[in-house]
């Protein structure tokens, strides 16, 4: 079953799956919609994009890598630590092309498994960021998901001036699937959800917004500071929306 209605702060119309709280269709001017369905697909290195291609993969270290997943149903894209004694990074993300604006209305959601659950300082992060850093806490502009050890999953927002990190009330094991969304069409209250119920409602994760730090791209990533922690995140999809102007 599925409903047609507005985003929860602006007039954007959204076709909902009823059950599963999943944005089927954005009828919004700029949507990103990417069910990672190419049985070859291959993520280019950072360092080797390719013309047409969105996705760039950001390895530090010698992690398993960024990759599709063979003949995973729905497409899936798996970022992979391995049990390796060093910082590692395997990222999905735009390469720094922030062709997205949280100005803009933007939305931000993914269908996700912890398929290996972090361990050690091992970290995962969904979501929106500015350029990457070296080490996920480090990049300036961001707001994601993030988990760790044990599963449970973190609301972060970081504009330069505020971070706002508090839990979400939802750990994941390894066998769930959960649909994570970022409503940022108010940058001055940014709504988490996780398979359609707000989440974090109590805490308020303001953006203070300029042409200089509003331009993000989605980000999807395993890392490590160090030591021999693993981990593994899969996505079935990453879908960004947002208005024009």
């Amino acid at each position: 079953m599925g409903k047609v209605l507005p985003s929860y702060q602006s007039n954007v119309p959204i076709f909902r799956d009823t059950v599963t709280h999943e944005r089927v269709a954005r009828f919004a001017p700029i949507a990103l919609n990417d069910d990672f369905l190419n049985p070859s697909l291959v993520v280019p290195a950072v360092g080797s994009l390719e013309s047409g291609v969105l996705w760039a993969k950001k390895l530090v270290g010698t992690p398993t890598g960024v990759a599709g997943v063979a003949n995973a149903t729905n497409g899936t894209v798996a970022c992979t630590l391995a049990a390796t004694s060093e910082k590692e990074d395997a990222a999905l993300y735009a390469g720094d092309q922030l062709c997205f604006s949280v100005l803009q209305g933007l939305v931000f959601e993914s269908r996700v498994q912890l398929s290996v659950l972090p361990t050690g300082v091992a970290q995962a992060s969904i979501g929106v960021t500015g350029v990457w850093a070296d080490g996920h806490d480090a990049i300036t502009y961001s707001a994601f998901f993030t988990a760790r050890a044990s599963g449970e999953l973190f609301c972060d927002t970081d504009d330069n001036v505020t971070d706002v990190n508090v839990t979400s009330g939802v750990t994941l094991i390894t066998t769930d699937w959960a649909i994570l969304r970022i409503d940022c069409t108010d940058p001055l209250n940014i709504l988490f959800y996780v398979n359609g119920a707000r989440v974090a409602a109590t805490t308020t994760f303001g953006w203070a917004t300029s042409a200089a730090n509003s331009k993000v791209q989605p980000f999807v990533a395993m890392y490590k500071a160090s030591g021999t922690g693993v981990g593994t995140l899969t996505a079935d999809y990453v879908r960004v929306w947002q208005n024009r102007a």
